[in-house]
């Protein structure tokens, strides 16, 4: 049910992607490192998955799912960019940003509700990156945190004890980061920071 495959953070090995990725495509979740923190990864059809995320962090129907991509020609299927949106995620991405846009209304409602915005993400973390190109389609992600911690987990022997029953697969790449993304709104006309993380912001 669940496997606990430790890597290389920088030089992966393609066949422990791969098994990953048959994790995923079989309804399970994936926990992957970013370069901010570890977070809990399933494709958006997979349903059971998210239940079972859900239920491990007590979350409820209103949350905030954010969406994995791997490029921006992935990204624009599911949100609107205007000029000055396609620039900054240009310059920032890969990188340790959320950007909350406008949907095009792709996923399904069951996903999002009613939403009209979308938080994007391109994590730089090879690991990531590597999965997202092997698997060739855009994931639903919410931060690797437990119900009763103050604290995004950051501790794999944790996770691995925590999620153990489940269906998954933990992409250990060594202790995760802390630091959140910055997560900056950018369905308006001007960029508004909703928090400050590990991104830079303002751009310099």
């Amino acid at each position: 049910m669940f496997e606990h495959v430790r890597m290389h953070p920088d030089r992966p090995q393609i066949r422990q992607i791969r098994r990953a990725v048959d994790m995923l495509r079989q309804g399970g979740f994936a926990i992957v490192p970013t370069e901010t923190t570890y977070a809990m990864m399933m494709l958006p059809q997979a349903l059971q998955a998210q239940d079972a995320v859900r239920k491990l962090r007590q979350l409820d129907d209103k949350h905030l799912w954010s969406l994995v991509v791997s490029d921006l020609s992935q990204a624009s299927k599911y949100v609107s960019m205007d000029n000055q949106a396609h620039r900054i995620l240009k310059r920032c991405l890969p990188g340790p940003y959320t950007f909350i846009l406008p949907a095009t209304g792709t996923l399904p409602k069951r996903v999002f509700g009613k939403r009209k915005d979308m938080g994007i993400r391109m994590p730089s973390h090879r690991v990531c990156s590597m999965l997202l190109d092997e698997l060739g389609e855009p994931l639903l992600a919410t931060s690797m945190q437990f119900c009763d911690e103050e604290y995004i987990a950051t501790d794999p022997e944790q996770m691995q004890t925590c999620c153990k029953h489940l269906q998954g697969v933990l992409m250990d790449a060594g202790w995760g980061g802390m630091t959140p993304t910055t997560i900056v709104d950018l369905c308006d006309d001007s960029a508004n920071v909703l928090r400050l993380g590990m991104g830079e912001w303002p751009l310099k």
